[in-house]
């Protein structure tokens, strides 16, 4: 019992201390970050752009730990997005991506990713790269299965899997089998049995 206290305690620091961190950073949009020092830049936010691929100029930015690319036409990631060494937190979300951009997975710095709301039904093996991966948010994007790769991810803290229906089987498998790792699933439903 005191275990389970301690564990709820724990997680619920976590995501208070990741709520209050990305409630607080300082965003910058590019052309702001062409008039800083390149150092001084830490969070881009290209949100809501209709971009359908990533400006080049974004390459020169390596302190980046912030990178908003949310709600725009990306169909995938360029191979550099994998140099920002510094990155712990990276927004995907509502864009076009069919494959999961398996480029994030070489970003060993990253903590927090969102990638709901996507049309990429599985994530690559490769995923297990990311050790530092705390909190990833799959809302709404039609996963067929969890990787395996998950089991070995020891600081994974949280999963959102909201959106997306599956049976009540499917759903204990992976509560069972990632104990430390907080899933929210929707509601099952005995139709969608996987």
């Amino acid at each position: 019992m005191k275990l389970l206290f301690v564990l709820f305690l724990l997680t619920n620091t976590f995501f208070s201390f990741a709520e209050k961190e990305v409630d607080t950073i300082h965003y910058v949009t590019l052309e702001q970050a062409h008039l800083m020092n390149i150092e001084d830049v830490t969070a881009i936010d290209l949100s809501k752009r209709k971009l359908t691929a990533l400006p080049k100029e974004l390459n020169k930015f390596k302190y980046l730990r912030h990178l908003n690319l949310s709600k725009n036409k990306l169909s995938d990631v360029p191979e550099f997005l994998s140099c920002f060494t510094h990155l712990i937190d990276l927004d995907i979300s509502k864009n076009k991506l069919t494959v999961f951009p398996s480029e994030i997975c070489k970003i060993k710095s990253l903590q927090r990713l969102i990638l709901s709301q996507n049309e990429f039904t599985h994530i690559s093996e490769s995923i297990i790269n990311l050790e530092n991966l705390k909190y990833v948010d799959l809302w709404e994007t039609p996963l067929e299965t969890f990787p395996n790769a998950f089991m070995s991810m020891k600081n994974l803290k949280y999963i959102d899997m909201r959106g997306i229906v599956y049976g009540p089987t499917y759903q204990q498998k992976w509560i069972r089998s990632l104990r430390w790792v907080k899933i929210e699933f929707d509601a099952p439903c005995d139709c969608m049995e996987k």
